[in-house]
């Protein structure tokens, strides 16, 4: 739409795309349009960019949905939140206005004078805008050859068999190097959430004490899962139900249910499954999901931003990979606190340079038993937990 008609104004061989010497920047720009989770792979670099460069400034550009999440990092200065779906509405409605609203976007990013940018988003728009504002170094990768706006590039063909953080430290480790002292651990000091006025007064309302055990279930994925294959990425709902049944019953734990928009169908199925009631929160911006997360003891949950939201948080998280490749999606940087399950399938991962293959079936999930994962869960809490006594 908007970039299309803007790149056809410039012809390609005027722009200036060779590399060029590494500058000093003051001041850098970080784009991710995408969901919960990318956005977090993506705070290991910068942590290390503000090792090397203490003193820049950081903007970021991401989607409306994220910015909450990007708004806890200390280190980001500014926020531009960039949303297809708005503009793609002023399109509908006035050309013109989507127009000098795109406009008056990059205009607000040319302000600032950023000198380098790193360009997460696999495509040549956001770098052509770059290019087009004037900052003259922009890394990111080449896939599909749509690297042509970059000054710096890396070659790609998709995230495959190592961490999608890896891949975007790579931005930096490729030309400066990584600071020796560089620990992606320090990322969650980074990002822990202070207490939340409103997450403590529901869990207080909701009759949780200091010292209950409280475990939280998260069966879906809300904005991580496309709308057609929900049903083959996440452990089945009833699962989830049959496990909260049984660690409530056992421990006495109290089992809250972690959800966001999307996973209103995953909640009431679990809802519906256990006999008791779990805690369910209303609807939560993803800065009070972190919180509520925070306050939870173990956290289980399909991959997805649920799973890489509790992670950030230091909470032990038990996940349930099928068919997606949890050396690339899993939580990072992997710790003791992060433990993944997953089906030893020859078939699987087979979630590859970002196509689900036509399955008819979920065997790859469903070989992660309730049992499996209730002894993982059974382990933790008898080794880390003291474990209340059952309600009289």
């Amino acid at each position: 739409m908007l970039f299309s008609i803007l790149q056809e104004e410039v012809p390609l061989d005027k722009l200036r795309t060779k590399r060029v010497n590494l500058i000093m920047p003051k001041k850098i720009l970080i784009i991710n349009p995408f969901g919960v989770g990318d956005v977090l792979f993506s705070m290991p670099l910068i942590l290390a960019i503000k090792k090397i460069y203490p003193e820049s400034y950081i903007g970021y550009i991401c989607n409306l949905k994220t910015q909450d999440i990007v708004r806890i990092n200390p280190d980001i200065d500014e926020v531009f939140v960039f949303e297809r779906d708005e503009y793609r509405i002023a399109w509908e409605k006035s050309k013109t206005y989507a127009i000098r609203k795109f406009f008056g976007f990059w205009s607000e990013i040319k302000k600032r004078d950023f000198e380098l940018v790193f360009d997460l988003s696999l495509g040549k728009e956001y770098a052509f805008m770059c290019w087009h504002i004037g900052i003259k170094e922009r890394r990111g990768f080449d896939y599909k050859n749509r690297g042509r706006f970059l000054t710096h590039r890396i070659r790609f063909d998709g995230f495959n068999n190592m961490p999608v953080a890896d891949y975007y430290l790579e931005l930096l480790r490729s030309f400066e190097g990584l600071p020796a002292d560089f620990n992606p651990e320090d990322v969650f000091s980074k990002l822990k959430v202070l207490p939340d006025s409103y997450i403590e007064d529901f869990l207080k309302n909701s009759g949780i004490k200091d010292g209950d055990l409280l475990v939280g279930l998260a069966p879906g994925g809300g904005i991580s899962f496309g709308k057609n294959d929900k049903s083959k990425r996440r452990w089945p709902a009833e699962n989830f139900a049959e496990l909260g049944e049984k660690v409530s019953d056992m421990f006495n734990a109290k089992i809250i249910l972690l959800w966001g928009p999307g996973d209103e169908d995953a909640a009431d199925q679990v809802i519906e499954g256990m006999k008791k009631i779990p805690i369910v929160p209303p609807e939560t911006t993803l800065s009070q999901m972190a919180a509520l997360c925070g306050r939870c003891n173990i956290v289980v949950c399909s991959e997805g931003g649920p799973l890489h939201i509790a992670h950030s948080q230091g909470v032990k998280t038990i996940s349930i990979f099928g068919p997606v490749d949890e050396r690339v999606y899993g939580p990072y940087p992997r710790t003791k606190n992060s433990i993944v399950l997953f089906s030893e399938r020859p078939c699987r991962p087979c979630y590859k340079q970002f196509k689900m293959p036509s399955c008819d079936t979920r065997e790859c999930l469903e070989d992660v038993s309730v049992d499996r994962v209730f002894e993982v869960v059974k382990k933790i809490i008898e080794s880390d937990f003291i474990v209340p006594a059952k309600d009289n």
